[in-house]
């Protein structure tokens, strides 16, 4: 399946090339999940990928994981064929809409714009028929490509946002196939900081971090300020013990009950620990 080496130089950490050769024949014999790649193919996919690994660790590595490397080795390169034939999707017996529609054009005796401008012409009389509502939600999503973003700009909440973007949709879908059934949904919002790797989460923060530096806005740092209700805590504890509930303190104000909670149960400890220390210098 290869050919013979020339020299059985060293290639990497001890292995000669006669090593290199042998452990890519037999991880490309063993392989079995890439049934319709030709045999001399796989073994030279699993010798490149082997040689290039050698090169590049810094320890010696095993012979399970120079055949493990060319086993991944030949997976990617036949879902890269089976990509360049249109096969790539989750049914490999199917050809692919947009390998069908880009071959299409290509191979046509002359190249036609008609798809595109059918499309462009469909989206602007299928925006035109949307309701305003509708219209609004989308818009807002392509703006920020983020939900929550998106739900402060239209200033709805999760729930509502949500579903009149699936209405949205739906309504979009329903003119697009006008007198067919409607397709499926072609995919789902998938947000960057729940489902991205870790890769697309740093360029994002890099981003972010570019967008505060050219606005001159400057990151907070440590624990939030302290917020100023315009009475101590002392007082606060004297109108609950006054017979004031927590309730009715955190509407006067306009702050959440846990906050006035967290204030008097401080301004009881504080007060505790002043009158133990009175006790113990009353003792001395």
């Amino acid at each position: 399946m290869l050919p013979r080496p020339r020299a059985d130089d060293v290639v990497g950490h001890g292995y000669t090339a006669f090593q290199v050769v042998r452990l890519a024949v037999w991880a490309a014999r063993e392989c079995r999940w890439v049934n319709g790649m030709d045999m001399v193919h796989r073994a030279e996919t699993a010798w490149e990928a082997i040689t290039e690994h050698l090169q590049l660790v810094a320890l010696r590595p095993e012979e399970t994981e120079l055949i493990a490397i060319g086993w991944k080795a030949m997976k990617a390169q036949r879902y890269q064929d089976l990509k360049a034939h249109g096969l790539g999707g989750k049914d490999k017996a199917l050809v692919s809409r947009a390998f069908l529609r880009y071959w299409t054009s290509a191979s046509a005796p002359a190249h036609s714009h008609e798809d595109l401008l059918v499309d462009r012409i469909a989206l602007a009389q299928i925006w035109t028929a949307l309701a305003p509502t509708y219209r609004q939600v989308l818009t807002a999503l392509a703006e920020h490509d983020d939900r929550r973003r998106a739900e402060r700009a239209v200033n709805m909440d999760a729930v509502t946002f949500t579903r009149t973007l699936g209405r949205a949709r739906r309504a979009f879908f329903a003119l697009w196939h006008e007198g067919e059934t409607p397709s499926k949904m072609w995919g789902y919002d998938r947000s960057g900081a729940r489902h991205q790797n870790v890769m697309y989460l740093v360029r994002l923060r890099k981003q972010r971090a570019l967008k505060r530096k050219a606005s001159g806005v400057v990151p907070r740092k440590g624990c939030p300020p302290v917020k100023d209700l315009g009475v101590s805590n002392s007082e606060l504890l004297t109108r609950y013990e006054a017979g004031e509930t927590y309730k009715k303190l955190a509407q006067e104000f306009g702050v959440s009950r846990s906050l006035i909670t967290d204030r008097v149960d401080k301004a009881r400890s504080a007060r505790a620990a002043v009158t133990q220390k009175s006790l113990a210098e009353e003792t001395k």
